[in-house]
């Protein structure tokens, strides 16, 4: 693969050792049109996100989407299921209809007016232009004339959307310490964006994803990457798609919980998530209680479930002390071996089980199902049930 050295520096990881160009765009544009008339598509050869790569300035797409904005209008269109849709989503993620939340580049006011509907009160809109912020102040909702690089609101909100604008956005860095900087401590980001993993699926127009606006191509890795660059762990991931007129076009929803941390390394997300569950579960003591209980009283048990947590018990705590009768297992494969010098047994082997003698439920899953099978068997042992619940 042949590296060339990009203008513009990748949006997600700020690499700008190398790129490998995939296609190059040309338009024929109006005259005195301020956008560019070609760019070529790059995937950066750092972490791979394909976009846009040009000679270009933030500044420049905030004056364009200043003077020759399409988003002033009624809001009666055809795009009102679509802005339902991520209202609802919205709804659900963040479940509190008390939220403060901001719309950025929110255009003609579609999404916050469905939010408005589904009971939110505490709205803000942010668009640099002055047409649609002065129809949506019109429907009773507060906003402002800005973008997040240009004078952006310096209050703090809940929740902040991004619906259609991180494909449009020169400086994504830029952008994102700006997003970071209007959320509260565990604020969350909503951000929906065409899913360029899906594009040969929804191959309609040649090089249709390919626009003068569209500058930067999300995937969910990409997105998830992104994030956490900038100190967002992914809470919830969508991949659906939207009718626009005629056609469908593949899309992802994506909800980000702000850092209390500050900025996560995607290098070692994984292995400090890790490292917190295992600091977490390491500390949970009631199954160590219950079997410190179980030595005390002197009690003879049978543990009921011979998988994998047992197995982790008998190794890791003085399970494997207690006076165990034997092991019971539904599975068929596991009946008749031994652990630990005892039998393992299917249900039907314990049948007038002495009542002295108390069942110990032993399983990460179906813990539920094997006291009422307990009970279905007419057993009365007294039944304990090892989980930290």
């Amino acid at each position: 693969m042949k590296l060339e050295q990009p203008q513009r520096t990748c949006p997600v990881c700020r690499s700008g050792d190398g790129v490998e160009v995939l296609h190059t765009q040309e338009f024929v544009l109006a005259a005195g049109h301020i956008l560019p008339e070609k760019y070529d598509v790059v995937a950066c050869g750092a972490c791979g996100f394909v976009y846009a790569d040009a000679a270009a300035s933030q500044r420049t797409f905030d004056e364009y989407y200043a003077r020759m904005s399409k988003y002033e209008g009624d809001y009666a269109g055809e795009d009102a299921a679509m802005f339902a849709d991520r209202a609802a989503w919205i709804r659900a993620v963040a479940g509190d209809s008390q939220a403060a939340i901001i719309d950025v580049g929110c255009g003609n006011g579609e999404l916050l007016l469905e939010l408005q509907n589904l009971g939110f009160s505490d709205l803000f809109a942010l668009d640099p232009s002055t047409e649609c912020i002065r129809a949506i102040r019109e429907q009773g909702i507060d906003g402002h004339v800005g973008s997040l690089l240009a004078t952006p609101p310096t209050r703090r909100f809940d929740g902040l959307i991004l619906s259609g604008v991180l494909e449009h956005l020169w400086d994504v860095s830029g952008g994102m310490q700006a997003v970071s900087s209007m959320l509260k401590p565990n604020g969350c980001l909503f951000v929906f964006v065409p899913d360029a993993s899906r594009y040969v699926d929804y191959d309609a127009v040649p090089y249709d994803y390919f626009n003068i606006e569209h500058v930067n191509h999300f995937d969910e890795v990409s997105l998830i990457s992104m994030g956490l660059f900038h100190g967002f762990g992914v809470i919830e991931l969508r991949k659906t798609e939207v009718a626009l007129a005629h056609t469908r076009q593949p899309v992802i929803y994506c909800a980000y919980r702000k850092s209390v941390e500050g900025v996560c390394d995607w290098r070692s997300h994984s292995a400090d998530a890790v490292r917190r569950y295992v600091a977490q579960t390491g500390s949970r003591r009631r199954v160590d209680a219950i079997i410190r209980g179980l030595l005390a009283s002197n009690e003879r048990v049978i543990v009921w479930g011979a998988g994998n947590y047992t197995s982790r018990l008998l190794a890791t705590s003085d399970l494997g002390k207690c006076d165990i009768v034997c092991f019971v297992d539904n599975d068929r494969h596991k009946q008749g071996a031994l652990v630990a010098g005892r039998p393992i047994v299917a249900p039907g082997g314990i049948a007038g089980l002495e009542e002295d003698v108390t069942i110990l439920v032993a399983a990460a899953v179906f813990h539920e199902e094997i006291v009422a099978e307990v009970e279905a068997m007419g057993l009365e042992n007294r039944v304990v049930v090892l989980n930290e619940q």
